[in-house]
Order: C-alpha cells, then sequence, then structure tokens
C-alpha cells in the first residue's frame, strides 16, 4: 500500500474491527483497482473472517439434581432428561423436559423403566430400552412393550436409530436391531470391534459410528485409572450393522470412555470422557465429517473437564448437559454455530 505523506486513507476513517455472535471480522476498504484519484489512493478490500465458538452458560444450577450418565433425547420439541447417577452409586429414576435449557420441568417422579435405560424416539414415541422395553408419548404413562429383552440388562451401551429400526450396541460384541420394540433379531454375533463397552454411538452420514470406548482386561502398561480396563481411541461405522469398517485405528484424540457422540452441522461430534490412562477427565471437543480427518474444537469460553455429560441437537444448537467432573453437576451450556 502507497501513503501520501502520512496520511493513509481508508473508507470509512480506518480499519475496522466488528464482533458479532462469535465471528470475529476485520475490514479494509473495497476494491477499486489501482492507481489514484485526486490524490487519494485506493486500496484493496480486504475481510478476514474468524470462526469462533464458544460455550455459553445457560444456567449452573438447573432444577434437575446433579448428576452422570443421564439419558438424553429431543422430542415434542423439548429437551428430555432421564435418570441419572449421584455419588455413591445412588440412582436418580425421574424424567425432566424444558423447551429453552434454562427452566426444567419435572415429568416424572419415578420412572417405570429399568434405571439408566437408553433412550430414543422412534415412530413418534420414546423408547426406553434395557432389560425391558418401555414406550410413552408423554413421559408420564408407559407402556410396557417386552417383560425381557433377548441381549439383556446391560450397561453403557447405545440405543440408536437408523433405516427405520433401532438398535441395540456398544455393550457387549453383538449388534441387535428391531422394527417395533418387540422382536429383536441380532444381526451380527461378534463385532470386529470386540467385547466394547462404555464407546460413543451416533447415526451420522447415513451410517452407525461406534467410537473409543473400553475393553475389560488389563493395558500393557496398565492404565492409572481403572487398571482392569483398556481404552481406545479407534472409529468404526457401519451402513447395515453387519458389515463394520475400522477408519481410524489411532484418531488424534486421547484414548477415552464415558462420552458422548452426535451429528450436527454435517459434522459428527465428540464431547469430553474419561481418560483413563491418565486418570483424568476431559473437556475438549472434536468433530469430523468422515471420521478419518478430524479437528479439535477451539473455544474462548468452555465447561469443565467431565465424563457421562448428556448432549443434544436441539433448535439448530449444540448442548452440553451436567455430567461428572467430581463432583456431580446439573449445569447447562450451548454453543452455537457460527
Amino acid at each position: 500500500m502507497k501513503e501520501h505523506g502520512s496520511i493513509l486513507r481508508v473508507l470509512d476513517g480506518a480499519m475496522m474491527r466488528r464482533r458479532k455472535r462469535g465471528l470475529k471480522v476485520w475490514s479494509i476498504l473495497p476494491y477499486r483497482g489501482p492507481g489514484s484519484v485526486g490524490g487519494c489512493v485506493y486500496l484493496s478490500f480486504l475481510i478476514c473472517v474468524q470462526a469462533s465458538w464458544s460455550w455459553t452458560l445457560v444456567t449452573g444450577n438447573a432444577e434437575f439434581s446433579p448428576r452422570d450418565t443421564a439419558e438424553g433425547v429431543v422430542y415434542d420439541g423439548k429437551m428430555w432428561l432421564s435418570n441419572g447417577y449421584y455419588h455413591g452409586n445412588v440412582l436418580t429414576r425421574d424424567l425432566w423436559n424444558s423447551e429453552d435449557g434454562e427452566s426444567w420441568t419435572r415429568v416424572n417422579d419415578s420412572t417405570p423403566y429399568d434405571g439408566y435405560s437408553e433412550m430414543a424416539v422412534f415412530e413418534d414415541k420414546m423408547w426406553a430400552v434395557k432389560g425391558s422395553v418401555w414406550s410413552s408419548t408423554d413421559g408420564l404413562e408407559w407402556i410396557r412393550v417386552l417383560d425381557r429383552t433377548p441381549f439383556g440388562e446391560r450397561g453403557y451401551g447405545e440405543l440408536l436409530v437408523h433405516k427405520n429400526r433401532m438398535w441395540q450396541l456398544g455393550s457387549g460384541p453383538d449388534v441387535w436391531s428391531s422394527t417395533d420394540g418387540q422382536r429383536w433379531i441380532r444381526v451380527l454375533e461378534q463385532a470386529p470391534y470386540g467385547d466394547r463397552s462404555a464407546a460413543a454411538g451416533a447415526v451420522h452420514d447415513g451410517k452407525i459410528w461406534l467410537l473409543g470406548g473400553r475393553t475389560v482386561q488389563s493395558n500393557d502398561p496398565p492404565e492409572k485409572g481403572y487398571k482392569d480396563f483398556t481404552t481406545y481411541n479407534d472409529v468404526w461405522c457401519s451402513e447395515d450393522g453387519v458389515d463394520w469398517k475400522r477408519v481410524s485405528e489411532n484418531a488424534p484424540w486421547n484414548p477415552r470412555m464415558w462420552f458422548p457422540a452426535l451429528s450436527y452441522a454435517d459434522r459428527l461430534w465428540i464431547v469430553g470422557g474419561f481418560d483413563n490412562a491418565n486418570n483424568t477427565n476431559l473437556g475438549d471437543v472434536w468433530y469430523t465429517k468422515n471420521g478419518i480427518d478430524w479437528s479439535k474444537m477451539e473455544t474462548e469460553t468452555t465447561f469443565t473437564p467431565r465424563h457421562e455429560p448428556t448432549c443434544y441437537v436441539f433448535k439448530d444448537r449444540f448442548w452440553t448437559v451436567a455430567g461428572n467432573s467430581w463432583p456431580v453437576l446439573n449445569d447447562v451450556w450451548v454453543r452455537l454455530q457460527p
């Protein structure tokens, strides 16, 4: 750029820096080509846009009690939060919902389904699946659909909806599916990822995804947290629940368990979890389009590291609720897409 004397003439007076809803924008002069008119130098138009995500604390003390391992679904224009763990292995068997993340309403203070049931929305109903199967259209009245599931009562699994079926996986080596909640078919007895649990599961880009998690076997050397566990940072996907492909053996994020995955803004995301190898909670957030190339989301503000948070995609926003930072929490965070 050329200066005449000591004066640099810039449209609107000077370089501008503006900030709006997570975007940083710097702008200089519209482009008018080389040269000058009347002694004024015309400069090129420079715009630099830096997308900056920030988590916003909606409430640090929601109406529901502090908890982790709560199941969440979006149904009937609300976020729903089911059950939860409290210190000392105390199970809270309630059900809450919210239209805005700030005000929460207790819909049921004694849910009839198995504690820590996996939750999903399927065929315009909410479903709770574990050792038995239940469904509801309002969260208050629940219908028992099946007395006992063929896979039994397991912990740290995933209930997903894909291709007009409910899928149960991630709490063992097998994969099950159902079109009605009554009849369950074991589509795969031994998945290539092994006897995995406490993994993250999601449906993204027309596929079922399973990420990380643990197997009950000692690592070499033993991990610093739970000595009998080996944790992973691999990424698997399947279009039909039968044929699985490992797209990444070692993703750039630390091996972890007790963390959620979800599909948002055309990307697959993971949030937090527990790093058993180093015996510490995690607060990082990663995303990918294909399961191979991952990026870490850097933010100006964020929540404390935690495992077993409950995450939602609700009203085009990304929500993180509760979890365990030692102690357990009942906070609500939201992040807008820049």
